[in-house]
């Protein structure tokens, strides 16, 4: 358990899922049907184009998923619905630049539990996750996997965990970037394994992958879209889920509770959000529209394939889901004592 992070706040954290399993294939069905395809009216509402920024790099499993559902939600406003990718200071900068924007809808954000993080990293990052942000939809969950190089001769978390109690620091592991959320996955699992592995941090999940392929690195957390290639190509091994359940994409890989780590388990949400003081028919008609985008089948089958799972809520349950995080994490960064490096 982390050092200082007390038993209820452990399952407070593995309880997340119950929280935010708010969707079933009924309440997506309904949404298809009461929203049909042709929203031509909601359209002239709505600037055009639509720039989603997406504040990590290309290629992370954050930025394939906003791609399939930008373009469903294109699709179904007849706009341009345009992915930006702006990347820097473990997502500070994108989310900044959404912050700034004006309340339109011109400018939204699509992010997961990296927004409750990454401004605790920073003594001043320019915004508050909750006070300069309108929260739209929440999208989906997911998880993580761990995954190591096979020349590391484990076959299972109880295997890397003596591995590691035995070679201490002497083994490094890789992440998507200081105060990520496979940072902060690894730094779980190491204080509840007790174990010491040095942190070399990237920017972004494939520059991570790039060095933990061939093994100069020989471990990290990753999302499941950047990491299922090379799990089921047998060039990495994948050694426990950080979800909850175990991943669609991973039915033979078990969960960091089923492997004896139920407080290293960290689930991950994603959602829009929109600059602050945004009016609330436009809030109300960008809902609508991404929960239609989300329920079409191109989108359910690319979350069935990746491991994602749909989550619903209303803008104001998100943001009060959101308000939570925000200060869950501001204590679980404090405790770990993460700084941006």
């Amino acid at each position: 358990m982390v050092e200082g992070w007390d038993g209820g706040d452990a399952r407070a954290l593995r309880s997340l899922a119950s929280v935010m399993g708010r969707c079933t294939v009924s309440i997506l069905a309904s949404i298809a049907i009461l929203l049909p395809a042709q929203s031509t009216a909601n359209a002239q509402a709505l600037p055009d184009p639509i720039r989603v920024i997406v504040p990590v790099a290309a290629g992370s499993s954050l930025d394939a998923r906003a791609r399939v559902v930008a373009d469903a939600l294109g699709k179904r406003l007849q706009h341009r619905v345009i992915v930006e990718n702006k990347t820097g200071a473990g997502g500070v900068v994108g989310t900044l630049f959404v912050a700034r924007a004006k309340p339109d809808g011109a400018t939204l954000l699509f992010t997961n539990s990296a927004h409750a993080i990454s401004a605790h990293l920073q003594r001043d990052p320019g915004y508050d996750p909750v006070r300069d942000f309108t929260p739209i939809a929440s999208v989906y969950e997911s998880g993580m996997v761990l995954v190591v190089h096979p020349d590391l001769h484990v076959s299972s978390v109880k295997e890397l965990v003596a591995l590691g109690k035995a070679k201490g620091d002497a083994l490094n592991y890789g992440s998507s970037g200081t105060g990520s959320l496979p940072h902060l996955g690894m730094e779980v699992f190491k204080r509840a394994a007790g174990l010491s592995f040095a942190h070399v941090p990237y920017k972004g999940d494939s520059q991570a992958l790039a060095d933990v392929l061939p093994g100069r690195v020989p471990m990290m957390i990753a999302g499941y879209p950047a990491s299922a290639p090379s799990v089921q190509a047998g060039t990495l091994k994948a050694l426990a889920v950080t979800s909850p359940s175990r991943a669609s994409v991973f039915p033979d890989v078990p969960t960091m509770a089923e492997a004896g780590y139920p407080d290293a388990t960290v689930n991950v949400w994603t959602g829009f959000f929109a600059p602050a003081r945004m009016p609330q028919a436009l809030v109300d008609l960008l809902h609508r529209e991404v929960n239609a985008a989300v329920a079409t089948a191109p989108v359910q089958e690319h979350f069935a394939a990746t491991g994602a799972r749909s989550m619903v809520m209303t803008p104001a349950a998100f943001g009060a889901f959101v308000a939570q995080e925000n200060a869950r994490y501001a204590k679980l960064v404090t405790e770990l004592k993460l700084k941006e490096e």
